[in-house]
């Protein structure tokens, strides 16, 4: 449902009791609908960035306030919306123009009842910009009712928190939701015994003992009932060492579930958060069918300024453009360099990037984990895409210039790496985001004593494959 700029400062001033908003109120409220920045609003407006920061902040309270939950510049389009949606539902008995805070519709009621389930619960306050990924999300889960979509993209992209701040969204279009992290790798028919329980109300009498039957079980209670399931964490109960997507052994129940979901007519969402997309989910993906993929990329300027921001940098433009160019706009890498860059460098942006080293500390063991994973061939290709970085193209594989495999194999091998958001193809051409390729430059070349056994570890490792002939691929 879209909603005017007009209409929303009307929803506003008619649920606060403090008169209206003010003149600079207004205008900060009509450009932060528009997407503006708080510097450009101080720019076009005239005021100090420090004063628009400050209405801003207060702006944000005491709508919160009025709407009886949590409102930032980031998610109070989304909120007015909902109360405009609850506001005037037919099913909806309270007053639909409330004149003060005590008789105001909170934006969270529902017009079913609420069963949840949360396993943990996950703080969005500080979520920042992903609109377009939203948008997205709202249109696949409410009105186009998709069975099956999976977020997935490399670790600290943001996947577990655009996950719980969808379900917090939508959370009222549900009678269920349930969220469950799988990176404990709990074996399935656990995680279906405890599912299956809370949908019945623990009324189910004798529970099946098969994973089948617990699946047929389940299946039935997602046709009777609109229920949101997310598995959080999902490459968890997948294997290192081979091909992306395998599942590990005794886990291949999980397998079994995301295909009955997906290929079952009912009327619920199975919602995953993943590292890498498990196999056979992409041959069951498109526009016009029930099962979807959102891969995350990095946030772009304005929202990773405001990560910033919360950790306490201070910084112009062009030096933090710099700094979310060099991590791609990771959000975990970028709260992990803001505190290294305060306490190592004095907030001084400039003196961080000079010296030419991004990836160490947490954001090396991340990589470090991630890279693990690969399969040995996959680790040869990603030392390859180093090397010709400007020019590896889909349409120009040459068998003369391969590394020591057919163009078999290392298509294989590169379908894999974008199932784990190793590598990405722009145009049929591939790269390495940032972060990944400096992470394997020194690997290769940094002259530590532990980056130099790694290295050693990964050449004897590769020096062990076979040296596949065209013929033979």
């Amino acid at each position: 449902m879209k909603i005017s700029v007009e209409e929303a400062i009307e929803i506003v001033e008619s649920v606060t009791q403090e008169g209206g908003l003010s003149k600079v109120q207004e205008i900060v409220f009509r450009q932060c609908w528009e997407g503006c920045s708080y510097q450009e609003i101080a720019r076009k407006s005239g005021y100090q960035l420090g004063y628009i920061r400050d209405v801003g902040h207060k702006l944000w309270q005491s709508l919160s306030k009025a709407f009886g939950q949590k409102i930032t510049k980031t998610n109070f389009q989304r909120a007015i919306k909902q109360y405009q949606i609850t506001a005037l539902s037919p099913k909806n008995e309270l007053q639909t123009t409330p004149t003060s805070a005590s008789n105001v519709p909170p934006v969270q009621l529902s017009t079913v009842s609420q069963k949840q389930d949360w396993q943990e619960k996950i703080d969005v306050s500080m979520f920042f910009g992903r609109t377009t990924e939203l948008s997205n999300l709202e249109q696949w889960i409410i009105s186009d009712r998709c069975r099956v979509i999976s977020l997935y993209g490399m670790p600290g992209i943001g996947k577990t928190l655009l996950a719980a701040f969808c379900a917090e969204q939508m959370q009222y279009k549900f009678e269920y939701l349930i969220w469950r992290n799988v990176r404990n790798a709990q074996p399935i028919r656990e995680l279906l015994t405890e599912i299956v329980l809370f949908l019945s109300q623990r009324q189910v009498g004798e529970l099946p003992q098969t994973t089948d039957d617990l699946i047929s079980c389940l299946m039935k209670y997602l046709r009777e009932h609109r229920c949101l399931l997310i598995l959080d964490n999902y490459e968890s109960i997948l294997q290192s060492g081979g091909k992306a997507g395998r599942y590990r052994d005794t886990y291949e129940g999980y397998g079994q579930l995301l295909r009955q979901v997906a290929d079952e007519s009912h009327q619920s969402c199975l919602l995953l958060t993943t590292r890498e997309m498990p196999i056979g989910l992409t041959v069951k993906e498109g526009d016009q069918l029930p099962v979807r993929s959102l891969q995350l990329s990095g946030l772009s300027s304005e929202p990773a300024y405001e990560i910033l921001r919360t950790k306490g940098l201070v910084f112009n433009n062009e030096e933090a453009q710099g700094l979310v160019t060099r991590y791609s706009g990771n959000p975990l890498a970028l709260k992990i360099v803001a505190v290294a860059i305060q306490s190592l460098y004095k907030q001084d942006i400039s003196k961080f990037l000079s010296q030419g080293r991004i990836v160490f500390g947490e954001i090396w063991d991340l990589l470090e984990q991630q890279f693990n994973r690969l399969s040995n061939r996959e680790k040869q290709v990603m030392l390859w895409l180093t090397s010709y970085q400007e020019d590896t193209s889909l349409l120009k594989l040459d068998e003369n210039n391969l590394p020591g495999l057919s163009t078999r194999v290392v298509l294989e091998a590169l379908q894999s790496l974008q199932m784990r958001s190793f590598i990405e193809n722009n145009s049929l051409r591939f790269t390495q985001p940032n972060m990944i390729l400096e992470y394997i430059k020194e690997v290769t070349h940094y002259k530590s004593e532990s980056s130099i056994l790694k290295f050693a570890t990964i050449s004897s490792e590769l020096s062990q494959l076979p040296i596949l002939t065209k013929n033979q691929g």
